[in-house]
């Protein structure tokens, strides 16, 4: 995570467009859940269809800004990784070529040098970009229903973990993928049934209730991402440790 911060930061006006693109796209991810809380709780109140025509609008422009806003980050990190690896990957080549090394010695060079070019992958810096505003869904989400927010911030703790460690507890790729659309639906079923129970009690009302789940179901796709990229970024600087003892 170190060599991340590192790397991004190695051109400041970059970082500052991609901090500046992330927290865009954050604000943009909230428009799906506000929009339905709007709809439900106002639209369906009044029933004036200028008012939901100039509701539904303003939700597409925010999901448009969104996909514009993700396609230039995606751009940027693209071009920050190539002028960041692309010397290291050439150098490694030009190696490659003039030294004498054994066959164990070339598999994990080898290896090293895919898992580097797998990790330069934009979409892995995306989402550890995406992470703070991740955190921002819980927050708003314990705004609106803190009981939710518990069980979704309980729910990430679990992804995480089992992401992470999936490779200690010997879970397989499908496995864990398998785990991941089990626990977005059990999270679905949780948040519904318990903001149920408080709908009849009057503590919530059916448009914070479905916000809700959407920005549940948002966190915690995120987090798994979170996740993921984290694991990836540390193979990533355990490779490159390798490949700059093999060149220096």
């Amino acid at each position: 995570m170190k060599s991340l911060i590192r790397h991004i930061f190695l051109d400041k006006s970059v970082a500052t467009m991609l901090l500046i693109s992330s927290f865009i796209i954050g604000i943009c991810a909230l428009a799906p859940a506000v929009y339905v809380i709007i709809v439900l709780n106002k639209y369906l109140a009044s029933g004036v269809t200028a008012t939901l025509l100039s509701l539904s609008a303003g939700a597409i422009m925010m999901l448009i800004f969104e996909f514009l806003f993700r396609q230039n980050r995606t751009g940027m990190i693209q071009k920050l990784n190539q002028r960041i690896f692309q010397p290291m990957i050439d150098a490694l080549a030009k190696k490659l070529q003039t030294t004498q090394i054994t066959k164990e010695q070339f598999k994990s060079i080898q290896r090293a040098d895919t898992i580097i070019k797998a990790a330069r992958s934009s979409s892995i810096t995306g989402w550890l970009l995406d992470w703070p505003f991740v955190l921002m869904f819980l927050v708003v989400l314990f705004v609106i229903n803190w009981t939710a927010a518990v069980i979704t911030g309980i729910f990430m703790i679990v992804m995480i973990g089992l992401t992470m460690q999936r490779i200690n507890l010997s879970i397989a790729q499908d496995s864990t993928a398998n785990l991941e659309i089990f626990l977005t639906g059990l999270l679905t079923i949780t948040v519904m049934a318990i903001g149920s129970v408080q709908i009849i009690q009057g503590e919530l009302d059916i448009g914070l209730l479905i916000g809700s789940n959407i920005l549940a179901a948002r966190a915690l796709i995120g987090a798994n991402k979170y996740a993921k990229a984290k694991e990836a970024i540390d193979r990533r600087e355990q490779a490159t440790n390798t490949i700059y003892n093999f060149i220096k």
